[in-house]
């Protein structure tokens, strides 16, 4: 047993420890599209789709279908009979001058019973639907049906594109923010105990080492918080991806080599928008085929069904069942079938070829409101696109800047020429710029993914 256990912690040990745990985005995109639930719930509508038409179809293939029908009659029901054959006989009679010619009167009235008390019946019919305009379109417009779930799949496989690029990028900008605030953390700690010296040797004041001292204790807290942030984005993330929550996933992408790439690509303004990139647009086309296959499926019900078929049974007719000296089993075969000819239902048809045309014209109307919030949403997110860029461009020549003076202030400080107090301007500058960088570069990134998803590149 104990061999036993040390060999199943070495294999989990190994599965583990081969798990993959660094992405970069087209990884963790690739793992999404494998574990996310929501693609697995789709596809399952794509199964039903596929059964739906193999019912619809079902219903012009043949049918069998087997019967056993029992019946006791209480009271046998009677057949009340003229008798026909008594004036038959006297006229035969009269006509030969055997007896002389009379008047019989009206013929007296018999009450017959022809059926038996115990009838059990047992038989198979078999049928077929030989034409039904309608039925064909059905079928026709069950498959299209499917097309059009395969549509809302890939719908909901661009979402997800969507979500885990925006849960990634937001997990290297939080990485990036804890960057600089742990190098914050360490300027300033090294300014601190340079100062706390200075103080020890009587070049500078407690008021100096009390205002480094807060904002070190200050920053302290903005890394345990940068952190936090991390750990935030990282848990989006691996819920957009559908990766275990329980397990630690890295980023193996380069933030700054993003950027770059997003700083230098074309934007152009006048580019053709492609349309059929976009799922939903391929839905709304599809739904619009749809719609008149309906109006097709309601015109050919004006046309003759017809159906044919063929039963066989075999009867027993017993005044007791289980008598066998009585008539044994009796069978019967007939064939046939069905003509049905509409002739006029109320102007039914006619109004449910009205409402198809309608919802036609509706499908062309949300496709061309489709088309132009498309247009106008590809142009915002380049407009966005490019303000953003160029707004990130600004912001890091001025954090260039202020990273700048706030080196020299420390430096003026440390020779004695210049103060605290113009260390912790000159802090909270760089701060405050650092902070316009961070949510700059979530901008440009956040304006990016929009476009991509705008022009259906995702």
């Amino acid at each position: 047993m104990k061999r036993l256990y040390l060999l199943l912690v070495v294999i989990s040990s190994a599965i583990l420890g081969d798990a993959q745990t660094s992405f970069s985005l087209s990884e963790a995109i690739e793992f999404g599209m494998e574990s996310n639930r929501n693609i697995d719930l789709k596809e399952k509508d794509i199964l039903i789709a596929d059964e739906q038409i193999k019912e619809y179809k079902s219903i012009g293939m043949p049918k069998i279908s087997g019967s056993v029908n029992y019946q006791y009659f209480f009271q046998l029901p009677a057949q009340p009979t003229e008798d026909f054959l008594t004036p038959t006989l006297y006229n035969i009679l009269f006509d030969e001058d055997i007896i002389e010619r009379r008047e019989l009167g009206p013929p007296d009235v018999a009450t017959i019973i022809f059926q038996r008390p115990h009838n059990l019946v047992g038989g198979v019919e078999a049928s077929i639907l030989a034409f039904d305009g309608s039925y064909l379109v059905g079928v026709r417009g069950a498959k299209l049906f499917k097309e059009l779930v395969k549509k809302e799949v890939e719908a909901t496989k661009q979402d997800i594109r969507g979500n885990i690029t925006k849960a990634y990028m937001a997990v290297l900008i939080a990485e990036e923010n804890y960057t600089m605030v742990q190098k914050n953390v360490t300027n300033t700690e090294k300014l601190l105990s340079e100062t706390k010296i200075l103080f020890t040797e009587g070049f500078a004041e407690s008021l100096d080492v009390d205002r480094l001292s807060l904002s070190y204790n200050n920053l302290v807290t903005q890394v345990e918080k940068a952190g936090n942030s991390i750990l935030i984005a990282k848990n989006l993330l691996k819920f957009q991806m559908g990766y275990p929550m329980d397990r630690n996933i890295e980023l193996s992408e380069d933030l700054e080599s993003i950027i770059k790439i997003m700083n230098t690509e074309m934007i152009d303004m006048e580019e053709p928008i492609k349309y059929t990139n976009r799922h939903e647009y391929g839905a709304l086309e599809m739904g619009k085929e749809l719609n008149k296959l309906d109006m097709e499926r309601y015109q050919k019900k004006t046309l003759p069904s017809l159906r044919l078929f063929l039963n066989g049974q075999q009867g027993l007719y017993r005044s007791n069942l289980f008598r066998g000296s009585e008539a044994g089993l009796i069978p019967s075969a007939f064939g046939g079938f069905g003509l049905s000819v509409p002739i006029y239902d109320g102007g039914e048809k006619n109004s449910q070829v009205q409402q198809a045309k309608i919802n036609i014209d509706k499908n062309e109307i949300q496709i061309q409101e489709y088309k132009h919030a498309i247009q106008m949403q590809v142009m915002n997110a380049k407009i966005s696109m490019a303000n953003t860029r160029k707004e990130l461009q600004n912001i890091n020549t001025a954090l260039e800047i202020t990273e700048r003076i706030y080196e020299k202030t420390q430096i003026k400080f440390r020779e004695g020429v210049g103060s605290s107090l113009e260390v912790s301007q000159a802090e909270a500058n760089l701060f405050s710029m650092q902070t316009m960088y961070i949510n700059a570069l979530y901008d440009l990134i956040s304006a990016k993914t929009e476009l991509d998803i705008a022009l259906g590149n995702l």
